[in-house]
C-alpha cells in the first residue's frame, strides 16, 4: 500500500491533467487517516473533482469532515477546496497594519480583479493556505492536490514570484509616492501618460493598489520566504502521479524535470491505470482446448487466447514505460503502480480498497 513516512507533514500531489491525481490525493488522505493520522486534503484545482472523489455533496474554503469507516484511534479526515477570493482576503487582513488599510485594499477595483481572476493570485492564495494548514495543530498531515501541470508549476513558483513582484521598482515607486508628494509630482509625466491611456479612475485605483501593496510588501515577503523554506524542508514530499500510457509517462517526466530544476525533487511516483487487477497473474493460465471445457465452448478458446495475448502485450508495454521512467537521472525513492479502476470510486470504502491494491515497482538491475 502507498504510504507516506511518519515524518511527512506536507505532501504535494503533482501531475498532468486527467491522470487521476485528485482521486489519488483523496485515496491517500483516506489511507493515512485510517492508519491514525489527522489529515487535511486541500485541493487547489478549481475543477471541483475532490468532492466527487470523496462522495460529498460539495466542498468549500473551510474544511469539511469526511466520514471514514473504522479509522484507527486519532485518525480523521477533512477536505477543503480553496476559494481564491476568500483566501486572498485573509492574506490582506493578516498583513495590513490596520483595519482601515485592509479595507482600502479589499474594496479597490484592481485588487478585486486581481484576487478573483488572475491565475497567479490563485497560486498566492494556495501559498497562504499551505502555511496556515502546516502550522495548524489540528492536522498531522496536509495533502495538497495541485492543479494540472502548468498551473501546478505556477503554484510551486508562487513564493519566489511574489517576492520578486513586491521588489520591483514600480511597486516601490508607488509606495514612496504615497508617502512623499514630491516623489508623486516628479512622476507627473508618467501619471499623465497613464491617465491619457487608461483614464483617471483606473489609474487612480492602480496607484492606490500598488501604493498599498508597497506598504504590505514586508508581510508578504516574509511569508513567501517561510513557505518556500517549508516546501524545501525535510517534512515535505512531492508525489508525482502519471498514467502508464506513452503520453502520460512523457508528461510525468516533464513535470519531474520542472520540479528538479527548482530544487524540489520527486520523492515518489505513482503510475495510475498500470494494470488490470482481474488479469493480474492470469497470463500463464490462458485456456486451451484440453482444459476440460464443454465442447460448445472449445471453439471460443482461440479467441480467449488472442485476448490474453493482447492484454499481455499491453501490460509488457506499460511495464517497459515504467522502467524507462525509473531510469531517469533523478530517480524517486519509491515507485508504485495502481490498478485501472473497473468500477466507480465514488466512496471512501472504494477508494481505500483501490489504493490498497497498489504494487511497489521494483527497478530492474
Amino acid at each position: 500500500m502507498v504510504q507516506l513516512s511518519d515524518g511527512c507533514r506536507l505532501a504535494f500531489c503533482v501531475g498532468a491533467g486527467g491522470v487521476g491525481k485528485t482521486t489519488f490525493a483523496a485515496a491517500l488522505g483516506i489511507s493515512e487517516a485510517v492508519r491514525g493520522r489527522s489529515v487535511l486534503v486541500l485541493t487547489a484545482d478549481p475543477a471541483r473533482r475532490l468532492a466527487d472523489a470523496l462522495a460529498v455533496s460539495s466542498l468549500r474554503d473551510e474544511p469539511s469532515k469526511v466520514r471514514l469507516k473504522n479509522p484507527s484511534p486519532g485518525g480523521s479526515l477533512r477536505a477543503a477546496m480553496l476559494e481564491t477570493k476568500a483566501s486572498a482576503d485573509r492574506i490582506i487582513r493578516r498583513v495590513a497594519l490596520d483595519a482601515a488599510r485592509a479595507g482600502r485594499v479589499l474594496t479597490n477595483r484592481i485588487y478585486k480583479a486581481f484576487s478573483t481572476t488572475l491565475a497567479r493570485s490563485h497560486a498566492y492564495a494556495v501559498m497562504e493556505r499551505v502555511y496556515e494548514a502546516v502550522h495548524d495543530p489540528d492536522y498531522d498531515l496536509v495533502i495538497i492536490d495541485t492543479p494540472p501541470v502548468q498551473s501546478a508549476v505556477e503554484l510551486l513558483d508562487a513564493p519566489h514570484r511574489l517576492s520578486d513582484f513586491l521588489d520591483q521598482r514600480m511597486v516601490r515607486w508607488f509606495a514612496s509616492a504615497a508617502d512623499d508628494r514630491a516623489s508623486l509630482h516628479m512622476g507627473g509625466l508618467t501619471q499623465r501618460l497613464l491617465r491619457s491611456i487608461a483614464g483617471d479612475s483606473l489609474v487612480g485605483a492602480l496607484s492606490e493598489f500598488l501604493g498599498e501593496m508597497g506598504f504590505l510588501r514586508e508581510g508578504f515577503s516574509v511569508r513567501a520566504k517561510e513557505v518556500e523554506e517549508i516546501m524545501r524542508g525535510s517534512e515535505t514530499s512531492f508525489t508525482l502521479v502519471c498514467s502508464a500510457e506513452p503520453g502520460g509517462v512523457k508528461a510525468g517526466s516533464w513535470v519531474a524535470d520542472e520540479l528538479e530544476e527548482r530544487g524540489l525533487p520527486v520523492d515518489s511516483v505513482v503510475f495510475n491505470r498500470a494494470f488490470l487487477p482481474e488479469f493480474r497473474g492470469q497470463v500463464d493460465r490462458a485456456p486451451d482446448s484440453d482444459a476440460g471445457y464443454p465442447v460448445e465452448l472449445v471453439d471460443l478458446v482461440p479467441k480467449l487466447n488472442d485476448i490474453y495475448e493482447s492484454l499481455a502485450t499491453e501490460q509488457q508495454g506499460r511495464d517497459e514505460r515504467l522502467q524507462s521512467f525509473l531510469d531517469r537521472p533523478h530517480k524517486p525513492a519509491d515507485a508504485w503502480r495502481l490498478p485501472e479502476a473497473m468500477r466507480a470510486l465514488g466512496s471512501t470504502e472504494a477508494l481505500a480498497q483501490w489504493i490498497s491494491m497498489a504494487e511497489r515497482v521494483e527497478r530492474e538491475p
